[in-house]
């Protein structure tokens, strides 16, 4: 920009220049040759006047007259008679001239007119000024003409022209310098605002131009200041904006993507890669096909955006179950026109499994109850029928009866007990328990049954184990459905029950040398109902909710259960809960 203007003013500079010369030039050549016309006239008045003073004159005088006046005056003097022939001259022998009646001064002269002419004289090889006169005293008729040599008038005009051009090129370097200055000047600023450009384009806002000139540049930098000032305070409310969505989206449930009218994905949400197990290799701006392989998903988009309606429909992908929504972009003032498509997939895979879940145990709930009622009704009606004249039959149908009924209030009473506990946030019967009378109690209950089938019980305790903040039934429960469903599940060897506290949490164990769990089936044993052997289980009384009841109790502890275990060598389940105010 700067050489762009400086070249601009050079440019002008010179053309001012060129042009002042031209008319300078000009002016002096008009200049110079007036003052000779002037002269020689004025020159050409005084020697016809000294003429016209000599009352004779003859050849020679006319001669002597030329010659002397022609040194005076510094100019060529020529007398020529009507007739055109030369009678005297100043600087050649005018005899032997030629007849001058053809010149162009010498016509007009005699016609009556004074005359100039500037040509090339063949006589005296040079270019001459001529000035011509008519004559006319009372001996002679003729014309008087005065000749001045150009080369003097040349050579002056090129000494003036020496003078223009120095005081030209003086001017127009001075013209420079104050040129380089003035743009200088002009362009400081220009470059600020530029500089300042340049690093707002950077993201750096706060930079500020100080001019305090009060021209159109100066009120320029004064509306930068403001526009930055403003695109500063509007940045930033993008930012917060696009802060804000970016936190909506982050914080959905649900997986939200956008992709434009190529099917390019434009934005999506962390939850949205979570649910399709994408991995963290960035997407946006790449086709969907190539990212998610799900022919729902891609039926569903091309729907949405060729129909310009909203469509939803379920899929499953990888053990997840889908529900997928899809809606066409439109624009706010524009409804024939489609920008994209935004999909929102929501995970419904743990509403299906609690779904399963609810009707297993309503299938389950269902059948452990219609057992039982049906053996009570079969020999109630066995009963009605003449058995009860028997008594030693009527006695054996009374004690089945009442084992299934005692078999259906356990199972209601368990029912009842993993609801409460479902139920409950937080427990508001804690008390400080000493964990070590807590498990001799258990074992006090279990060690007759232990011995009756030749069982070993072990208990390690801790000594300085610390009292933990419960409610005493709920963790004398959960030891006693652990311990029992050892029982249940082991034929020899020994049952252990230990505690110890570890890095401020309470760490209790339930060990077996049972069957043990296949492997397949340990995420499953602490869902209602479910059994690892449900024949046997059955046989044993159980009702399928022990474990169940476990999980719910501890975790109403904030604490967490591990199973570890191995066909035919035995089990352990670890119970960890944390030493705080629950």
């Amino acid at each position: 920009m700067k050489k762009k203007l400086l070249g601009t003013y050079l440019l002008l500079i010179s053309l001012s220049i060129v042009i002042s010369m031209i008319i300078t030039w000009n002016r002096g050549n008009q200049y110079l040759t007036n003052t000779i016309r002037n002269d020689s006239i004025k020159q050409g008045y005084l020697l016809m006047d000294l003429l016209k003073e000599e009352k004779t004159f003859d050849s020679t005088k006319l001669q002597t007259f030329v010659k002397k006046y022609s040194e005076i005056i510094n100019a060529r003097i020529t007398i020529i008679d009507k007739e055109g022939i030369v009678v005297a001259d100043s600087h050649e022998n005018y005899s032997v001239m030629d007849n001058h009646k053809t010149r162009d001064e010498v016509k007009a002269a005699l016609n009556g007119e004074i005359s100039t002419q500037i040509r090339f004289s063949k006589t005296l090889g040079q270019k001459y000024f001529y000035t011509a006169f008519p004559l006319e005293l009372e001996w002679f008729n003729g014309i008087l003409r005065l000749s001045m040599p150009m080369s003097e008038v040349d050579q002056l005009s090129l000494n003036v022209l020496e003078f223009i051009v120095v005081g030209i090129i003086v001017g127009a370097c001075i013209s420079v310098i104050i040129a380089y200055f003035i743009t200088r000047k002009i362009m400081q600023p220009i470059h600020e605002l530029t500089d300042a450009a340049m690093t707002i384009a950077d993201g750096q806002y706060d930079k500020k131009i100080y001019i305090k000139s009060k021209d159109e540049i100066g009120k320029l930098s004064t509306a930068f200041n403001n526009m930055t000032v403003d695109l500063k305070i509007t940045i930033w409310k993008l930012e917060q904006k696009n802060s804000q969505l970016e936190s909506i989206l982050r914080s959905m449930i649900n997986g939200i993507v956008a992709v434009d009218e190529d099917y390019k994905i434009l934005f999506y949400n962390e939850k949205f890669a979570d649910i399709l197990e994408i991995d963290d290799t960035p997407i946006k701006g790449k086709p969907i096909y190539e990212i998610v392989r799900n022919a729902t998903i891609n039926t569903l988009l091309e729907k949405s955006f060729e129909q310009q309606e909203y469509v939803f429909e379920e899929s499953r992908s990888n053990e997840k179950f889908l529900r997928i929504y899809a809606n066409p972009i439109l624009p706010r003032n524009e409804t024939n026109r489609c920008l994209g498509t935004l999909l929102v997939i929501q995970d419904i895979t743990k509403v299906r499994k609690l779904e399963n879940m609810r009707r297993d145990f309503v299938s389950n709930v269902s059948h452990e109850l219609k057992t039982p009622l049906t053996s009570i009704r079969g020999f109630i009606d066995t009963l009605k029928h003449g058995a009860i004249k028997e008594e030693q039959v009527a006695v054996k149908f009374l004690d089945i009866i009442d084992i299934e009924a005692e078999r259906l209030y356990l199972l209601i009473q368990d029912i009842l007990t993993l609801s409460e506990i479902e139920a409950m946030k937080t427990d508001s019967k804690m008390s400080e328990n000493n964990i070590e009378e807590i498990i001799n109690e258990v074992t006090q209950m279990l060690e007759p049954k232990l011995q009756k089938k030749g069982l070993e019980l072990k208990i390690e305790v801790a000594s300085d184990i610390k009292p933990l903040m419960c409610d005493k039934f709920k963790i004398k429960q959960l030891l006693i459905n652990l311990a029992d469903n050892a029982f249940k599940y082991t034929e020899e060897g020994y049952i252990k029950i230990s505690a110890k506290e570890t890095f401020r949490t309470l760490v209790i164990q339930v060990e077996d040398t049972g069957i043990g769990i296949p492997k397949e089936q340990i995420p499953r044993i602490f869902e209602r109902f479910y059994r690892v052997d449900s024949g046997r289980s059955r046989k044993m009384g159980g009702t399928g909710l022990g474990l169940s009841i476990v999980k719910h109790i501890v975790e109403l502890y904030k604490g967490t259960v591990k199973v570890e275990s191995e066909v035919g060598k035995g089990t352990t389940f670890i119970i960890k809960i944390p030493y705080i105010n629950i």
